[in-house]
């Protein structure tokens, strides 16, 4: 994130507060609880459009079914058909639908008229089911109707009434469910089971209608306490009533009802007892293995078979892939316990195992379709227990089955993508060949699982030729990376690590699916070496480069003028500014004439705000020519004595002090900038000692500790004769000096915490480091130059250094 900044910082306590907003706002992307580290396809399973919220899901349904549910059945197309039929057809639903859900009572409605005509007392019935519509209360939470329970009750003995009046079938049967309705809404439980009996039980014909009664009826069985028969019932109307299975399924699911032997009782026949088996089965928080077998014993054409494979494998897959807690957790008592974590993730292994066993039996079961999928999801159990032999052989066989479903085709090309990662030791060309071939194809797609899966391979390919490259022992991305002349040989390997860690990143990632693995690319520029970038440039420029590298190098969308900026940005870094002019100047001059450069780099980096002014004089420096001027600075030097060499001492300080963090040429180094990216950085370390070792780390970075720039001052300080010369460069070593302090508060900021902050505590602690530990050339400049003229407008215009000098 580029942002602007004022010229001076004062350390700020909300800047912990901040840090934290920025966490989450400028992270990689905005976080989703829905999406979880996974590979699995669940489409690679068959999956009808209206089971897709049955997907596993961390939250309480999936959101890829979003849309394609079946209508509620207060639009339900079947029941508008049905009343359109009964009528004796001849108009559109669309007409039936405004008298029976919106009132429409006019003598010019089609359908109203063909009523009138031959099923009249079918218009009492309409009347009778809007009131009950009208007293059932509805509203949102914010502005909630509550229900009538008055008239829902003289409603109740109206329904009574107009069922034993009712002429026919199609009637009664409605009345019937109108009452079995009303009491329950009224929390008449036991009349609304006795009702069903009475009145739905003998119907010679039953439709759709009963079983929005008996969905009505499990409810009544439930408050009741007779949860079996509940679950009997529900699992009933989610298997034949579509209209109402997502209120069947959602009773179960919110209620945490589970599978119990005693609802097999009330099954009739085994599609009944199949009918609960599939209903428990999708059911969140519990193994579901045992009632998968079941389901396949009594109904192997079941639908929900193989999206049960599917949201097995996807809720234990996490404890594989992940070394933490999930953060949906297991269920609520681990979703804080790392030791209930470890204890889950062992029980996974063999838990997957019999998975896999079952998958195998399946793949040979003629009863079942597709064996490409038993097949598949074998081998991807197999894949996660890192027996990779076997994975391999299963993931053939379901590649030389016969399948249609395109999804399962992707699946099994993913897991070929992370075996081949999986099982490389030594990248050949074949193996390369192999490679890019499948990261073009799983690339920033939106699908977020073929997102994990590349970031994966692409961070394990781009570790492989690290180690290749033989830098194993690296501290940061590419940090430390020059090597000994004989190794110059494998600096493609360098180059093709760094160009594969960049597109684990959520900037060259650009699908918009949301990928829990990304890192950060500015973070790994910023962590890079000059060397390796160097090595990259090279790379890019190489006149015979293979198939492979053409093709990387297209994948990650860098050209040379991106390489070089980079490559000027990490040499200005490490103070080699010779270097870094080279790299410069074979950046386009356009870049440096457009943005960011028109906006942030607009001061000169070799100036500094006179007292009391807010800002610097404008820049009439680009990138190149800032980096052209230091090198000179630097080679001047070599010949410079006296006053001449303590000039340009004071300015290469300026220069480097203006491309850290608190200078206005920060541009240069990197390409973001935040005020609260000091707390930030350290802000999540929270294991033992690694909040002391990121604080070293960031203490001894001269990108923030403008070590380089108080080196230079200093040595400014010991070449010039002149006072006032010398007290300028010691107040920017003072400055330099406080810089140092501000990093260290951030640090001890962390340490306490903003909970345990206390203002008086932290003034004291400030006032105490800054006088004992970091305030040397301040205690220098108020009285080795005390008779200076820049002591006395030092005095005039920075009140916190007359305060200083007065002790205050």
């Amino acid at each position: 994130m580029i942002t602007s900044k004022p010229f001076s910082h004062q350390f700020r306590r909300f800047s912990l507060s901040v840090g934290i907003l920025l966490a989450f706002a400028c992270g990689p992307g905005l976080f989703d609880e829905n999406e979880f580290l996974s590979f699995f396809l669940p489409e690679s399973a068959r999956i009808r459009a209206e089971d897709k919220r049955y997907i596993f899901s961390p939250l309480l349904y999936s959101s890829e079914g979003n849309g394609q549910e079946s209508p509620d059945s207060l639009s339900a197309d079947v029941n508008l058909k049905a009343w359109v039929a009964y009528a004796g057809g001849g108009v559109s639903t669309e007409v039936a639908a405004k008298v029976i859900y919106e009132g429409d009572k006019s003598a010019e409605n089609a359908f109203i008229a063909q009523l009138s005509r031959m099923h009249e007392p079918a218009l009492a019935y309409i009347q009778l089911a809007r009131k009950v519509e009208r007293a059932s209360g509805g509203g949102d939470i914010w502005s909630p109707v509550p229900a009538d329970t008055a008239a829902l009750k003289k409603l109740l003995v109206e329904a009574q009434t107009g069922y034993a009046a009712a002429p026919d079938a199609f009637l009664k049967e409605r009345y019937a469910y109108q009452a079995v309705k009303l009491a329950d809404q009224t929390g008449d439980y036991a009349n609304a089971l006795s009702l069903y009996d009475k009145l739905v039980v003998p119907l010679a014909t039953k439709t759709y209608i009963s079983d929005w009664a008996l969905c009505r009826h499990a409810g009544a069985a439930l408050s009741e306490g007779d949860t079996a028969r509940a679950i009997y019932e529900f699992a009933q109307v989610f298997d034949r009533c579509p209209s109402r299975r997502e209120q069947a399924e959602a009773s179960l699911r919110i209620y945490g009802l589970r599978f119990r032997d005693s609802a097999l009782t009330f099954a009739h026949t085994d599609q009944e007892k199949a009918a609960v088996y599939a209903l428990c089965a999708i059911q969140p928080k519990q193994d579901a293995l045992p009632l998968l077998e079941s389901l396949v014993a009594l109904a192997p054409q079941n639908p929900l078979v193989e999206l049960t494979m599917a949201r097995e494998i996807n809720r234990n897959e996490y404890y594989f892939l992940s070394d933490q807690n999930p953060i949906y957790g297991y269920d609520e008592a681990s979703r804080h316990d790392s030791v209930a974590f470890e204890t889950r993730r062992k029980t996974s292994a063999s838990y997957a195992d019999q998975l896999r066993d079952f998958a195998l039996g399946a793949a040979t079961n003629e009863k079942l379709n597709d064996p490409a999928f038993w097949y598949t999801a074998a081998a991807y159990l197999a894949y996660l227990s890192k027996d990779y032999a076997d994975a391999q052989a299963t993931l053939d066989k379901a590649a030389m089955a016969t399948t249609s479903n395109v999804d399962l085709k992707k699946q099994i090309a993913l897991q070929r993508m992370l075996l081949l990662a999986a099982q490389t030791e030594t990248i050949t060309a074949k193996t390369e060949s192999q490679l890019i071939g499948y990261l073009e194809e799983f690339g920033n797609t939106e699908n977020f699982r073929f997102n994990n899966a590349f970031v994966t391979v692409c961070g394990q390919f781009a570790d492989l030729y690290r180690k290749e490259a033989n830098d194993a022992k690296s501290e940061g991305w590419f940090s430390s990376c020059s090597r000994p002349k004989t190794d110059v040989g494998k600096e493609a390997s360098m180059a093709k690590s760094f160009l594969l860690t960049m597109l684990t990143s959520s900037q060259l990632n650009r699908s918009g699916a949301y990928v829990n693995i990304n890192t950060d690319q500015l973070a790994i520029e910023d962590s890079t070496s000059a060397s390796t970038v160097k090595q990259v440039v090279a790379f890019a420029q190489q006149t015979n480069p293979t198939d492979f590298d053409k093709r990387l190098l297209k994948l990650t969308g860098f050209d040379l003028s991106y390489l070089h900026t980079l490559l000027g940005r990490r040499w200005l870094a490490e103070q080699r500014y010779q270097e870094a002019a080279e790299a410069f100047a074979k950046v386009p001059d356009t870049v440096w004439h457009n943005e960011p450069f028109t906006t942030y780099f607009t001061q000169n980096p070799f100036r500094l705000p006179p007292i009391g002014e807010a800002t610097a004089s404008a820049n009439p420096y680009t990138p190149v020519q800032f980096a052209q001027r230091m090198a000179q600075l630097q080679k001047q030097l070599q010949d410079a004595k006296g006053e001449d060499a303590a000039k340009l001492y004071y300015e290469l300080g300026c220069g480097a002090y203006n491309i850290s963090w608190f200078g206005n040429a920060w541009l240069l180094v990197k390409r973001s900038w935040s005020s609260a990216e000091l707390v930030g950085s350290l802000y999540g370390t929270t294991k033992p000692g690694e909040l002391d070792r990121a604080g070293r780390q960031l203490m001894h970075d001269p990108y923030y500790s403008t070590a380089p720039a108080k080196a230079f001052f200093e040595q400014a300080m010991k070449a010039t004769k002149k006072p006032e010369l010398a007290a300028r460069a010691c107040f920017m070593a003072a400055r330099c000096e406080q810089n140092e302090l501000t990093i260290r508060l951030a640090v001890e900021e962390v340490k306490r915490g903003y909970a345990d902050y206390d203002e008086k505590k932290w003034e004291t602690m400030t006032r105490k480091l800054r006088r004992e530990q970091y305030g040397h050339f301040l205690a220098q400049l108020a009285s080795t130059y005390r008779q200076t003229r820049f002591q006395h407008e030092m005095l005039r215009e920075c009140a916190t250094y007359a305060d200083y000098v007065g002790g205050r």
